[in-house]
């Protein structure tokens, strides 16, 4: 598993963050959410090793928001 620290900007309320969480737990296999954040724009997940920066960001970005970056 890797930790990563993903950068979001567009989400405005509790919903967007439970938009996220839902789109991650069911759109990658393996994720565990940490948490997401209104307030700091960011999510923090452990992920398998096989999933790709590049799948996270796709995800995130079906929904409308935008990844500034992830770490």
């Amino acid at each position: 598993m890797t930790r990563k620290r993903i950068g979001i900007e567009g989400m405005s309320c509790g919903h967007c963050v439970n938009h996220v969480k839902e789109a991650l737990t069911e759109d990658i296999q393996g994720v565990k959410i940490i948490d997401v954040s209104l307030e700091n724009k960011c999510a923090t997940v452990e992920v398998d090793n096989n999933v790709s920066d590049e799948h996270i960001k796709a995800v995130i970005s079906d929904l409308g928001y935008i990844v500034t970056s992830i770490k």
